[in-house]
């Protein structure tokens, strides 16, 4: 499954079910750290096995620290983030 330019809008979505879901940039609308926070939480809850995260360019959170985004990803299970 393959999703990309949600914009904070991701719980507004239906997912369908798959092995591996990968959000290929800009879940984020601004700098602000709570829409990061509350994609993680979604993400969290998604049933996927693996799930990838690549930054996009609206995603700043990301950019201003990458290891500390890395980690937070990284600590949903199945969870991998590319910068």
């Amino acid at each position: 499954v393959c999703l990309s330019d949600t914009h904070g809008h991701h719980r507004q979505l239906k997912v369908p079910e798959g092995d591996v879901l990968i959000h290929a940039g800009d879940f984020s609308v601004n700098t602000a750290p709570l829409p990061a926070e509350d994609f993680l939480d979604w993400l969290s809850g998604l049933p996927h096995a693996r799930k990838l995260v690549v930054a996009g360019n609206h995603d700043f959170v990301a950019e201003m620290d990458p290891d500390a985004f890395r980690a937070q990803v990284e600590s949903i299970p199945g969870g991998s983030f590319l910068c």
